[in-house]
């Protein structure tokens, strides 16, 4: 059944009542480093997987022996603790030490989350490549119809990207914000919403901080909100978050 909302709810009460408490966020990237001090104990588990010529293989490892190739996801889980404290996280590795990975690993990645019904999952990446297009496609509409939540990122630069062209996913733009908790709705955009991805202080390697810019960073700004309202509405659907945010948000004509 629906959840009811209370049409009065918005972001100052939900940040107010909310801390993601009991909510797991599955972040798909380039691992999470569960032993830097900003993300100790926050790790639930973690999964890493290796693409060996096109051999894919799933390695389940305990949450506290997540490690991060280079950064990225780390500064993703970051963000997303910074907003929604409380939540636990499972890092979903299918990146590598350059920050690339393969096609054939980030759908392995995805699909490993929907089978584990994650309600939760935080893409930061994209891919260009049409041969990815249509297994991506088909786990972004079996996430919708399992009532995943899935927030994705578009490109940086060229073309969008898949997934965040697929009308099933949350997608997200990068906008250059003060306010953590704003998120502005394109009105006639492929992509859906903006959030702050500018100039941010991230979590590093090394138990270290820098700083950085871009879509990745402004995706975990929405999949925290999202976490936040999980926590209060547990059975929440993704064209519930859709329409809340929608509330949330400030319109604007992005072309």
């Amino acid at each position: 059944m629906p959840t009811i909302i209370d049409p009065r709810l918005n972001i100052k009460w939900l940040v107010n009542n909310s801390t993601g408490k009991g909510v797991e966020v599955a972040i798909i990237d380039s691992g999470v480093d569960a032993s830097h001090p900003a993300l100790r104990g926050k790790v639930k588990q973690a999964c890493v997987i290796h693409d060996h010529n096109g051999k894919i293989r799933c390695q389940s490892i305990l949450g506290r022996r997540s490690r991060d190739s280079f950064g990225h996801g780390s500064g993703v889980a970051g963000i997303i603790l910074d907003i929604a404290p409380d939540v636990r996280i499972t890092s979903v590795k299918v990146l590598g030490e350059d920050n690339t990975g393969s096609g054939e690993a980030l759908i392995a990645g995805l699909r490993w989350a929907l089978d584990k019904k994650f309600k939760l999952i935080n893409m930061s990446l994209a891919t260009i490549n049409e041969k990815f297009v249509p297994a991506l496609f088909n786990l972004c509409e079996q996430a919708y119809v399992q009532d995943a939540i899935l927030v994705v990122s578009k490109r940086n630069f060229g073309p969008l990207g898949y997934p965040a062209m697929f009308s099933s996913v949350i997608s997200v733009d990068c906008e250059d914000y003060d306010d953590k908790y704003k998120v502005t709705r394109y009105l006639k955009n492929r992509i859906q919403y903006g959030a702050r991805g500018q100039n941010l202080e991230l979590v590093y390697l090394n138990g270290g901080y820098h700083r950085s810019s871009g879509t990745s960073f402004a995706t975990p700004h929405v999949t925290a909100i999202a976490a936040l309202l999980l926590s209060v509405f547990p059975g929440i659907r993704s064209s519930e978050v859709k329409a809340i945010l929608d509330k949330f948000s400030q319109d604007h004509n992005k072309k």
